[in-house]
């Protein structure tokens, strides 16, 4: 299952631990993670380009979709795994947005 994931991130950025939080909450070891270096401007390079045109991290890719914003891979997570791990969405909050 976490095998067909990829997270592409950047050490010492809080969005891109917010995924990581989320894939171990929900219990998703074994995802493919890549850790880039920000000084090297790995996040400029041609491989996260294709995934998110912008150049930021996280970039996170499940199968054939592609999350790039860390919010937002939470919600996908949640919505996916809704019955696997932490729930990362207390009941009600869904309603409200």
């Amino acid at each position: 299952m976490a095998q067909d994931m990829t997270l592409l991130w950047g050490s010492g950025s809080p969005p891109c631990w917010r995924v990581m939080i989320a894939l171990e909450e929900k219990k998703l070891q074994g995802y493919n993670s890549k850790l880039l270096s920000f000084e090297k401007m790995e996040h400029k390079s041609q491989q996260v380009l294709d995934i998110n045109p912008r150049g930021q991290l996280p970039s996170f890719k499940h199968g054939n979709i592609v999350v790039n914003e860390s919010y937002a891979a939470c919600f996908y997570l949640e919505s996916q795994f809704k019955s696997q791990g932490t729930k990362l969405i207390p009941d009600g909050m869904r309603s409200r947005h």
